[in-house]
């Protein structure tokens, strides 16, 4: 890799999402060079015909928030995009940086000197320089470097491949260090799986991940990259999952033979038999089946994996190079996370739930507040929760930027995956942990929570937004699609109609949930009610197929994004909330506290 290269800059801004880089809709279509004509289409639409080979990038904080999609690196390496410098970086897009050969940068300085266009020298490992001013950098790890040097981890892992560096995959002690009072939850985790008897903040252990999991919209680039490693077999189909959802049904040109035909190829090359079709999200079947269980290290093809935190799972999306890379080898190196203990206390109020909990707190920590840091909630009032309410907190600590989420294990754990509580009830914190911040949360005060447009962590109390006109509810998406959400909007909406101007679309997370919620009678309450009830998918939360919104529109939505563009147009207007929020407001047909609510 040269050491010295200089590259004409682009600037942006903070916040910058993965889908602004490259939208939901134009992530799904299968060439790559096709799809990088579309970088930035919301942002810069001048990008895509104007960007040359070598530019570099500048951004403000949080760089590559939200989804995982690997394409966000990879279309603009297509385009010949060669560093990004940034303030801070989102987790998963740094490492998908490095996977696609491009060189991230973390230096805050250099933003206020250079202008659009300016030349930008970088010395890697050493310093940037732009119109006369120098900023210091970080040197980059040799593991990283050899990616660079390589061209990107696909390029990487096949030289491995032909050289026979794939390891075998070890069985590390069981449950190591489950007894060692003084680490996190995340800490413990790792040295259970890896057999470290040690750990510290920004240490690097290669992991063994139990169980991984592909979703359809990455089926493809999945199998072409095995392709392009020379992977001949994968180390352990039994361990991996293909789950179509987002892509259920059709909503975009050549997503049945391009995903969903890609997911059959990539089955029955490589002996992958757990295939679940149309039944239902990917985060809720993980749980839902078992797959992601109580003490492991469990990995997919989406940033809301995150999800399985809530039993005490440590568990992170990562980009499709890499989770090729892990499927040949069985491994997957990880950097000790600092930790932030939040502990929760008092009782929630009824109509109040988890939903208020996690954006109370992305409200005061903002989208990059947990960024690379394990979020551990522990205290009475994260025991109390149901299981279902603690997938949902883990869920959207995503949209902190947080690596993990995690709840400690105990008998509700223990009843949910029908396990001896013995086995697991070391997944706590341990009473001696290094925190970096303790944060306390009494959740008998706690109030109704709205995020507004157009970001996550712009929360208000539904008091202060009460009355705006809203023209649609989703109820529905991995973080509330499940049974219980269901039960609550129905118990809310029994007996009553949606206003006469919305629109309500009810969308099972599973195929499990929909049966249950037929012979509970909740279906029949929202049908009689006046809502759509589509079949278990991803549906509106990740922009497919029903409900799209157009310029000016508000949509209320109990999933788990609200970025530019997400739900509709950019012009869209989009508001995250409960699903107790969701079904009074679906009623009244402007934003209400369900508190207030009779």
């Amino acid at each position: 890799m040269e050491t010295i290269f200089c590259g004409r800059a682009w600037k942006f801004g903070d916040d910058i999402d993965t889908d602004t880089i490259i939208p939901g809709k134009r992530g799904t279509i299968p060439d790559i060079a096709e799809m990088k004509q579309y970088a930035f289409e919301l942002l810069r639409p001048e990008f895509g015909a104007q960007v040359q080979e070598g530019d570099i990038l500048v951004a403000g904080s949080n760089f590559g928030c939200g989804s995982s999609r690997e394409q966000a690196a990879s279309v603009l390496a297509e385009n010949g995009v060669r560093c990004i410098i940034a303030k801070s970086f989102a987790r998963i897009f740094f490492r998908n940086a490095f996977n696609s050969g491009i060189l991230p940068i973390t230096c805050d300085g250099i933003q206020a000197i250079c202008q659009e266009g300016d030349t930008v020298t970088v010395e890697v490992g050493k310093r940037v320089s732009v119109n006369g001013h120098t900023f210091p950098i970080a040197a980059c790890p040799e593991h990283l470097s050899r990616i660079l040097e390589s061209g990107g981890l696909i390029q990487d892992t096949k030289r491995r491949i032909e050289a026979g560096e794939s390891p075998a995959v070890p069985t590390p002690p069981p449950y190591a260090g489950r007894g060692n009072g003084n680490y996190t939850m995340a800490e413990k985790l790792l040295m259970a799986n890896t057999g470290a008897t040690e750990c510290a903040p920004g240490d690097i252990l290669v992991t063994h991940p139990e169980f991984f999991m592909i979703h359809d919209i990455y089926t493809p680039y999945v199998l072409d990259t095995l392709h392009k490693m020379g992977a001949q077999k994968i180390a352990d189909p039994d361990r991996t999952a293909i789950i179509y959802d987002h892509c259920m049904p059709t909503a975009v040109a050549r997503n049945d033979t391009s995903h969903y035909n890609a997911g059959l190829a990539l089955g029955d090359e490589f002996g992958i038999r757990k295939h679940h079709i149309g039944q239902g999200i990917c985060h809720s079947i993980m749980h839902e089946k078992r797959y992601a269980r109580p003490g492991q290290i469990v990995t997919a093809t989406d940033s809301h994996t995150t999800t399985y935190g809530g039993a005490g799972c440590f568990c992170s999306g990562i980009g499709t190079a890499e989770l090729c890379a892990a499927l040949i080898t069985g491994e997957l190196w990880f950097k000790v996370p600092e930790a932030i203990k939040i502990v929760l206390t008092g009782h929630l109020r009824q109509g109040v739930t988890s939903k208020d909990v996690i954006l109370k707190i992305l409200g005061d920590i903002k989208a990059d507040g947990g960024q690379y840091k394990s979020l551990e909630f522990v205290g009475p009032a994260a025991h109390e929760l149901s299981m279902m309410a603690r997938f949902t907190v883990a869920n959207m600590s995503l949209e902190a930027g947080a690596k993990c989420a995690l709840f400690e294990c105990d008998e509700k754990t223990a009843a949910y995956y029908d396990m001896p509580l013995d086995e697991i009830s070391w997944v706590k914190a341990g009473d001696d942990s290094r925190y970096e911040q303790v944060l306390h949360y009494d959740l008998s005060d706690l109030e109704p929570q709205v995020a507004c447009p157009r970001g996550v962590d712009d929360v208000h109390s539904v008091s202060e937004v009460a009355g705006t006109k809203i023209d649609e509810v989703y109820l529905g998406s991995c973080t509330n699609g499940s049974l219980e959400d269901l039960a609550i909007a129905a118990g809310l909406l029994a007996g009553k109609h949606t206003a006469p101007d919305l629109r309500l679309i009810v969308v099972p997370a599973t195929n499990q949930v929909y049966q249950d919620a037929i012979r509970l009678g909740y279906i029949e309450t929202f049908v009689r009610a006046g809502a759509v009830i589509c079949h278990p998918c991803c549906g509106l939360c990740c922009g497919m197929p029903y409900g799209l919104m157009t310029d000016d529109e508000r949509i209320l939505s109990t999933a788990n994004r609200n970025f530019v563009g997400r739900q509709g147009t950019k012009k869209t207007l989009s508001y995250l909330c409960s699903p107790a929020v969701a079904a009074v407001t679906a009623v009244t047909g402007v934003l209400t506290d369900p508190c207030q609510y009779h």
